[in-house]
Formats: C-alpha cells, sequence, structure tokens
C-alpha cells in the first residue's frame, strides 16, 4: 500500500537513501481516481520502489514547493533527488516502463 507523506515524512523520505516515486494527487481528481489502483499495485508488485502519496489538497504548501501545477503528477526521487516526473494519468504498462528507466 502506498504511504501517505505529509510535509515532515517527504523530507524524510529525501533523506533515506532509497528509490521513492511519489504521487501528487487529490480526492476530487478523475485521473487520480483512474490510477489510484494502477498506484497501488505497483506499490506491492515493484521491490525495489517504494511508493508514496501527497494529497495536494491537504498539503499545498508541499506541493507547491516541488512545483507541482496539475495532478496527478509522478516523481521519482533516488538519493533524495528527483530524477524523473510524469503528469496525467498513465496505464500500468507505462508506469512500470517510466519506473525501470528511471530508477
Amino acid at each position: 500500500m502506498p504511504e501517505d507523506l505529509d510535509a515532515e515524512r517527504f523530507e524524510e523520505v529525501k533523506e533515506s537513501g532509497e528509490t521513492w516515486m511519489v504521487d501528487f494527487w487529490a480526492e476530487w481528481c478523475g485521473p487520480c481516481k483512474q490510477t489510484e489502483p494502477i498506484v497501488e499495485e505497483i506499490s506491492e508488485e515493484m521491490d525495489d520502489i517504494k511508493v508514496g502519496k501527497v494529497d495536494v489538497d491537504e498539503y499545498q504548501e508541499l506541493a507547491t514547493a516541488q512545483g507541482v501545477r496539475s495532478i496527478p503528477t509522478f516523481v521519482i526521487l533516488e538519493d533524495g533527488e528527483e530524477v524523473s516526473r510524469q503528469m496525467g494519468a498513465m496505464g500500468k504498462e507505462k508506469f512500470e516502463s517510466w519506473i525501470e528507466e528511471n530508477k
């Protein structure tokens, strides 16, 4: 299951040295709801990447600080640095290939 991240936990994630995919989403967002089951599957199936979610309504300052301008936005962090960003809904195969190319 993806981990819900607040601003404090997001900083801990960045400092963890691990590879993370972070989903910036909102409850009212149709494409976010569309990708939610895929994000959950990825978090369960891919052992070499951790998955987190940031609710942009609850943590607007965090989303703004990360340059999130539309949702869903997916960011891959490695050793605390952003290595790739995708915006908009994707199918599972595209998610998996994007992750594999960027971790």
